[in-house]
């Protein structure tokens, strides 16, 4: 079941992004998850009462919303969870006259590894476009901006 991110949830999306060292091994990154978790709008995917992925999202430069935050729980990943995620997130920016969604992930520029490859593989598959390169992350970490408009 998909709902609204709450207070509570903050913990057990503490835990999932703490099972995934891979894509969540920068220690600033943690820090800034966890903010989000406990001070952004955002979903969870519940079952059987447990929170098996979170996404939080803010709105940006008028009529567009930033995907902040999005993790599926190791035990989880590859079973849609993500997929039903994103589409709720679909449904609310279109409700509230939004119409495009963006996200930064680690670009492919300087290869960060598989887990990105796989981040990016799906934010395209769900028809995100890769539109501009940036630094804001340090030289050593570019990153890529990716466009979904809805």
């Amino acid at each position: 079941m998909i709902r609204g991110l709450r207070p509570a949830d903050a913990d057990a999306c503490d835990g999932i992004i703490a099972g995934l060292p891979e894509w969540f091994g920068n220690e600033d990154g943690l820090v800034e998850c966890a903010e989000a978790v406990r001070t952004h709008d955002g979903f969870v995917e519940e079952h059987a009462g447990a929170v098996r992925g979170f996404l939080t999202y803010a709105l940006v430069r008028g009529r567009e919303a930033e995907i902040t935050w999005m993790a599926v729980a190791a035990d989880a990943r590859r079973t849609g969870v993500g997929t039903r995620l994103l589409a709720r997130l679909v449904e609310q920016v279109r409700a509230a006259g939004l119409a495009r969604l963006v996200v930064k992930t680690l670009s492919d520029r300087e290869d960060p590894g598989p887990e990105y490859a796989q981040t990016r593989a799906f934010y395209l598959a769900m028809g995100f476009i890769p539109e501009a390169e940036l630094y804001i992350w340090g030289p050593e970490n570019p990153a890529q901006l990716l466009a979904k408009s809805i």
